[in-house]
């Protein structure tokens, strides 16, 4: 069955009227996306409590989507419709039953290829109040919200006097404060059914891969928390009445705690999924404020070596290269991306996998490669070709150091995790899926001396506590760390530092070999 409206056939609708304030004066198309599953005693009194200002409005359209009901929930929705008069409402039944989150994966599909603005979640079984349905779009354009979630755990006696169930009460409770302190946030409640979505932010996130089950609305907000979206929260009331529950209490609460810590260990790099992946706007963090960190201890080792001029190969949003400019350094930072601004004094793209690096690495006292040798698939012929392209007269310039980190594959964790026979890619980590070499010390050390470069010292870097967990207990956990990486370096070191000078190479010899007999042989251009 389907009744088409003008808005889902794709007519433009015209804007409505502007708040009474004159703030906030663009007008929005909105979509009151209705899902529906045996739902046929219920339906038609939830439609008929919809305020009429909003089936009047031009800027309002209903999708209702029956996904299979056995019963004759579509037919009551389709009769509502011809009985109220409603042409702006479009009702599909799907063929094949989808899931709770299958449905709704559906409706917001269709939202966007609509291009509505804001598309409002309501059941059709009564359970929330189709009235407050103006408070969700009042909010909306107030807020500029990505998400409006209508939450009835506020009070636990207005939940009570609602209907709600004491155990639901309590479960309630008590997962959305275990989920507040996996994920730093502060919602009142994970597990409302009512809730807004701004299309901006659904066309942000992969929500077709979350699952079709009831969880689907907890991990459509991990996506949001991952990619920092605005999330606005107001109280709705409780009505708990006579519609079919069809959620297994303890299969929901499993799927939701599975799902919250698999988010938890994605943010910590322990593993990767692809309803997170590539999802945050900077996918590289600050660490050079953390006093036991990749990037903290190699800024100090730039400072010790008394550098001025640096080069820094690989330089993402800038934040190691700021820190050297603080400490009065100049810095050019070269990268496929652009840093954030005002990180360096100059910076040139380059997509060091690809083009010819523009610069000569013995015009500067130092070199920066943090973390980016295992990104590179010939690591030693990208360090070859360092040495081996430079012009410099290193009898007039010293060799530059160059100051290396990557992740230490033979790490405690990763040899675990290989003999239990897991192998897990991550976003960030050891295990980046961007990485396309890995080291261990020895290995490393070969990789750099092979390639003709002096090592001068080989520091072990424990894991980065302090930045995943913060707090106390960050630098407890980080303090411990180092101190493990210091007694057994193969074993527990997360990463390896190492400052290294390129010895000179063929090209650099002859500048500096003098003539003692000239032959047939003419030497050209090398100076001399």
């Amino acid at each position: 069955m389907n009744e088409s409206s003008p808005g889902l056939d794709g007519r433009m609708v015209t804007a409505g009227d502007p708040p009474a304030d004159g703030q906030h004066s663009r007008t929005v198309r909105v979509l009151v996306f209705v899902v529906l599953y045996e739902s046929e005693r219920q339906i038609e009194q939830t439609l008929d409590r919809v305020p009429q200002a909003l089936i009047d409005s031009s800027d309002v359209d209903f999708l209702v989507i029956d996904d299979a009901s056995p019963d004759a929930s579509a037919e009551r929705a389709l009769d509502w419709a011809r009985r109220r008069g409603v042409h702006r409402l479009t009702l599909l039944r799907n063929p094949v039953n989808q899931g709770y989150g299958g449905n709704q994966k559906l409706g917001y599909r269709l939202a966007i290829d609509h291009g509505y603005d804001f598309v409002i979640l309501l059941h059709g079984d009564g359970q929330y109040a189709p009235e407050l349905l103006p408070e969700f779009i009042r909010l909306f354009r107030e807020s500029a919200a990505d998400v409006v979630l209508g939450t009835r755990m506020g009070s636990l006696a207005a939940a009570r006097a609602g209907g709600m169930p004491w155990y639901k009460v309590f479960g309630n409770r008590i997962l959305t404060g275990i989920q507040n302190t996996l994920t730093g946030q502060q919602l009142v409640e994970y597990h409302t059914g009512y809730r807004g979505y701004s299309t901006s932010f659904l066309r942000s996130i992969p929500f077709e891969q979350d699952s079709d089950g009831f969880h689907f609305d907890t991990e459509i907000l991990l996506q949001a928390f991952h990619v920092d979206a605005k999330i606005e929260q107001f109280a709705i009331p409780t009505h708990y009445g006579d519609e079919i529950c069809h959620v297994n209490g303890m299969r929901y609460a499993w799927d939701v705690l599975r799902s919250t810590v698999r988010y938890r260990l994605h943010k910590m790099g322990v593993c990767c999924s692809l309803a997170y992946r590539n999802l945050s706007p900077l996918r590289y963090r600050d660490k050079t404020t953390h006093a036991r960190s990749s990037h903290s201890a190699a800024v100090a080792a730039v400072r010790r070596l008394g550098a001025s001029a640096i080069l820094d190969l690989g330089c993402g949003p800038g934040y190691v290269a700021r820190e050297l400019e603080r400490a009065g350094m100049r810095v050019t930072g070269v990268d496929a991306h652009d840093p954030l601004p005002g990180m360096m004094s100059r910076f040139v793209r380059v997509d060091l996998e690809r083009d010819p690096l523009p610069l000569d690495v013995f015009d500067f006292d130092a070199v920066v490669l943090l973390d980016v040798i295992e990104h590179l698939a010939e690591p030693e012929r990208f360090l070859l070709g360092l040495r081996h392209a430079s012009e410099a007269r290193p009898a007039v310039r010293p060799s530059p150091a160059f100051v290396i980190t990557t992740p230490n594959v033979a790490f405690v964790v990763m040899r675990l995790n290989l003999l239990m026979g897991r192998f897990s890619y991550a976003e960030r980590g050891i295990l980046d899926l961007t990485h396309k070499r890995l080291f261990t010390r020895s290995t490393l050390r070969d990789a750099i001396t092979e390639s003709g470069y002096a090592i001068e010292r080989c520091e072990p870097i424990g894991v980065p506590f302090e930045a995943a967990l913060g707090g106390v207990m960050g630098r407890i956990l980080g303090g411990g760390s180092h101190l493990l990486a210091r007694l057994w370096p193969t074993m527990f070191a997360f990463q390896f530092l190492v400052v290294a000078r390129p010895r000179p190479g063929v090209r650099q010899v002859l500048m500096q070999s003098h003539s003692v007999q000239r032959g047939a042989v003419a030497v050209v251009g090398l100076g001399g």
